[in-house]
């Protein structure tokens, strides 16, 4: 996915700054051909002209154009000769006569250097005009000639290599901002896809190995049962207990991964009413009354009225959670606390049993699936780890959150907070 972006993000920066060169280039172009062709008349008034090619001067003519560039005219005529030079350079005229033969030559056009510079030309036919400083003696216009412009472009073409240099090196330095960007922000894309990954491999790996006791149990009991077919049922009870309490922890498991399963794609079923929080808990400790009274456990309820915009059927399923922990988990002649308030704008949910705790280590992991305390799975048989996962899970459908506290050895705390008027809406 890096690579992919990155390669999506170069490729676009090499299109935008080849566009801009190109059209850079492109104009650059233009305005030299508009240098390179601009007309221009030139009247020479008082004084002689002549188109004596033995000799050798040629008259000169010095003048800046603004806005033209840098750049000099030579008339030539019909043999490439120099007849007029209009330059405001510093030039030789072994160097004029030089570039008039260079230019002859090549007609077509093209770039000569000269004197450290570089000058692109121009050859066009023209007729030139001489005024001698009467109507009567103007003289030229039948005569063959042809004017050659050379237009300085060293600094034109200095300036492009500057450009492409210039694109090279912010092209670079994008690329490596963007890349180090693009890894950034795919790293934190990515990363709850990686922990949903993991956690996938972890609940598969750890659901295997839950289920391969109690299929271990029940293999194990059938061979023993069928080593000693001879024997009657009543002398084989043992091995049949093992195989239905096999069957009945594996039924369990199963059923807690359905749980499991509907919990993680129940949001689109979400229906939301007004609950009231300490009706809903009463009838929920109401289904546990003999599990308690069995261990002797002492039920405190301290329940103001609350009323939630939740989902009652999950509200419940959360509650149950709960109260079934603590019917397991508190010690006999121990207390159970239940209480309800809202505080802002939050209802506040408070579990408080006495029991083993939770230490210091485990408390952090005891959300994640399959995860129980040593404790757990040697004190207490259909156990799965599996019950705070799914409160977990329920309780930010809810859009609500779970804190837990506890002492070892003397009492574990969760507290649930939920929005009062919080508006779900569906993905």
């Amino acid at each position: 996915m890096i690579a992919m972006t990155t390669g999506l993000v170069a490729i676009i920066l090499i299109a935008a700054f080849t566009a801009i060169f190109v059209t850079t280039y492109l104009n650059q172009k233009s305005d030299n051909y508009e240098k390179l062709n601009q007309a221009e008349q030139l009247r020479i008034t008082g004084g002689k002209v002549t188109f004596d090619e033995k000799s050798e001067d040629a008259m000169e003519i010095n003048r800046i154009v603004t806005g033209a560039g840098v750049y000099f005219n030579m008339l030539v005529n019909k043999s490439g000769k120099p007849i007029m030079i209009d330059s405001a350079l510093k030039l030789t005229k072994d160097q004029y006569n030089k570039a008039a033969k260079y230019a002859w030559k090549n007609q077509d056009g093209g770039v000569i250097k000269m004197n450290g510079r570089e000058w692109q030309y121009v050859v066009a036919p023209a007729i030139a005009n001489f005024d001698y400083g009467s109507s009567d003696q103007t003289n030229g216009e039948n005569d063959e000639t042809y004017l050659m412009r050379f237009l300085d472009i060293t600094d034109s073409k200095k300036n492009l290599s500057s450009l492409a240099m210039t694109l090279i090196i912010v092209g670079i330095g994008l690329l490596l901002f963007f890349f180090l960007v693009i890894i950034f922000f795919t790293n934190r894309a990515l990363h709850p896809v990686e922990e949903a990954w993991k956690k996938q491999k972890q609940f598969i790996t750890d659901a295997s190995h839950e289920l391969k006791t109690p299929l271990s149990i029940i293999s194990t009991n059938v061979d023993v049962l069928y080593s000693s077919q001879e024997e009657t049922i009543s002398e084989q009870i043992k091995w049949l207990n093992n195989i239905s309490s096999g069957t009945k922890r594996m039924n369990g498991l199963v059923n807690k991964l359905l749980t499991v399963a509907k919990a993680d794609n129940s949001f689109d079923q979400l229906t939301i009413t007004n609950v009231q929080i300490d009706q809903l808990l009463t009838n929920a400790l109401s289904n546990y009354e003999t599990k308690f009274a069995e261990k002797k456990i002492l039920i405190n309820k301290n329940m103001a009225k609350v009323i939630v915009k939740t989902d009652e059927v999950l509200l419940q399923q959360l509650f149950d959670i709960f109260i079934d922990n603590a019917s397991k988990y508190t010690n006999e002649n121990g207390a159970f606390d239940v209480s309800v308030e809202a505080k802002g704008r939050e209802g506040i949910i408070t579990f408080r049993n006495t029991g083993d705790g939770i230490t210091d280590e485990d408390l952090p992991k005891i959300f994640d699936r399959f995860y129980r305390t040593n404790e757990v799975r040697q004190k207490y048989e259909g156990s799965y780890g599996l019950g705070l996962s799914i409160a977990q899970g329920i309780a930010d459908q809810l859009g609500g959150k779970i804190d837990v506290e506890s002492t070892v050895n003397e009492t574990t705390v969760f507290t649930i907070r939920l929005p009062l008027k919080k508006q779900f809406s569906k993905k």
